[in-house]
């Protein structure tokens, strides 16, 4: 991919991402979550800041205030912990709390195979979501992921590769990354 920097090391030698096809350059949340979808190779150039922050409402449920965040706060020394969304195979050992966090952390975009996604300069973040690549031969550089519900315990990650079914991915290229 001719917007890449450098050549992929270890594992994820041979990656090409969407290879030398023309680059397209999203200007809004559709037209970058259609880039990233699908299996048809594509290189993605973020030229600007992505804001997903607060484009899908919140949620507050009940959660957990762990032991040490109580600890911590009890300290009275300004420093705060982190509150805990309730996943099913959570316990508490502190109290019990509502908690709200921003829904679009919890949907992050879908990257399918064959993708470049790469953060022109500084200008290539992404705030308040992250990404899920679910795809082989993908390379993601030089992109700064950050504001994923950072007051709250699994809410939200910056980036996860899951297969799509029982099929691992391949070939994953993840180089120089901010706010991971």
């Amino acid at each position: 991919a001719s917007v890449v920097n450098g050549t992929p090391p270890g594992f994820a030698v041979g990656t090409t991402g969407g290879g030398n096809t023309k680059p397209v350059y999203p200007t809004t949340i559709k037209e970058l979550a259609a880039a990233l979808s699908g299996n048809e190779p594509s290189v993605i150039v973020l030229k600007q800041e992505f804001r997903f922050v607060n484009t899908e409402g919140s949620k507050t449920e009940k959660g957990c205030r762990p032991k040490n965040n109580i600890d911590c706060i009890a300290k009275k020394n300004g420093v705060m912990g982190q509150d805990a969304i309730q996943p099913s195979f959570s316990q508490c050992d502190g109290s019990w709390v509502n908690v709200t966090y921003d829904m679009a952390v919890i949907t992050p975009l879908t990257v399918g195979s064959h993708k470049t996604l790469v953060g022109e300069g500084t200008k290539g973040v992404l705030n308040g979501k992250g990404l899920m690549i679910t795809g082989s031969n993908v390379i993601v550089q030089n992109i700064h992921i950050t504001n994923l519900n950072p007051h709250v315990i699994w809410g939200g990650d910056a980036i996860t590769i899951r297969g799509d079914g029982n099929v691992a991915p391949k070939g994953i290229w993840i180089d120089h990354q901010l706010g991971l």
